[in-house]
């Protein structure tokens, strides 16, 4: 069923490609013509042929043929570019401009994160749990706690660089006394959720989004309340949301490069291996990073189910198969 249906689909995609009768060589050139809706609308230059789309927004990047043949029709001049569309994602290196959006997002994110976060002397909220738990790693107390190891070992490792002995034991409401640097622990742990509003563009813009969306999205995420609240305290759910950010971004960039790219290239490997690892790290902190898990999982289950749509060849779908499960 899944590859009539992906038969139909090449059917339709043939009828919007044909030769161009008037370029030299007999169909050399070749035109795309996918809707009249898209008539009168600006020309982009040929340069952005690579960025092909249908009507109703579909991208034709994950098919080589037509991709080739739109980049040969626009040296010739033959191909109608009334429904390019205009790719954001970013190709290797940042462009300039990403590079700049970036180090904005990071720079305000570093005023709503650590501005005054040493106001509050006391042990606040969950501070009382795993500013403990992290002591207790320091002076090597056994414990049981309900949740992954990976987290509480980062805010030991917070207290560690702030000079803290695990003497201290967090007890809630209590106020911190002077041999214990605080401040400095909370600045370590909001580093993690500094990273968040640059991790969101980046994601944004591998989805295709449009920089103004993807600034936008990152803005969200940079002046929500709650992100801001729960990054200035040592608590375990900075680490989480960073590697569950970060797990979007490796997953979005992997699908970009996978569809876009050559499959086992060194970008292809890298984003794939970096999935693996912060999937790895978000379970490590926390078990609702399962869900993670699964959203990554389900997208991967689809990405080879259309690979095997588009008739691979069995050995290459096994190919497939196996680099993920290793990675």
């Amino acid at each position: 069923l899944g590859r009539s249906h992906c038969g139909m689909e090449a059917r339709n995609l043939k009828q919007r490609v044909r030769p161009d009768a008037d370029s030299e060589g007999g169909g050399a050139g070749v035109q795309v013509v996918v809707s009249d809706k898209y008539a009168g609308r600006p020309t982009p230059p040929p340069s952005f042929g690579a960025g092909l789309a249908g009507a109703g927004g579909r991208t034709y990047g994950a098919y080589p043929a037509l991709q080739a043949g739109a980049a040969a029709a626009g040296a010739a001049g033959a191909t109608d570019f009334s429904a390019v569309a205009l790719d954001a994602g970013v190709e290797g290196l940042l462009r300039s401009r990403d590079a700049m959006i970036t180090a904005v997002l990071t720079l305000l994110a570093l005023v709503t994160r650590l501005y005054r976060i040493g106001r509050r002397p006391n042990v606040s909220w969950d501070e009382a749990h795993f500013g403990k738990f992290g002591a207790y790693y320091i002076n090597g107390t056994f414990y049981h706690d309900v949740h992954p190891p990976l987290a509480k070992m980062l805010v030991a490792l917070a207290e560690v660089v702030a000079g803290h002995n695990g003497s201290f034991r967090f007890s809630s409401g209590a106020a911190y006394p002077a041999h214990v640097n605080y401040t400095l622990m909370r600045m370590q742990m909001a580093m993690y959720g500094v990273a968040l509003a640059p991790l969101a563009y980046l994601t944004c813009l591998h989805l295709h989004m449009s920089r103004p969306m993807a600034v936008l999205a990152a803005c969200f995420v940079l002046f929500d309340n709650a992100i801001c609240v729960m990054s200035r305290f040592i608590l375990l759910d900075q680490p989480l949301l960073f590697f569950t950010a970060l797990t979007l971004l490796s997953a979005a960039a992997f699908q970009h490069t996978s569809r876009h790219g050559r499959p086992y290239s060194r970008r292809w490997w890298a984003w794939l291996a970096m999935t693996g690892f912060s999937l790895g790290c978000v379970m490590s902190s926390k078990w609702v990073g399962l869900f993670c898990v699964i959203m990554v999982g389900v997208a991967t289950v689809d990405d080879l189910f259309r690979k095997y749509c588009n008739r691979m060849d069995w050995e290459d779908i096994g190919m497939h198969w196996n680099a993920r499960v290793v990675t």
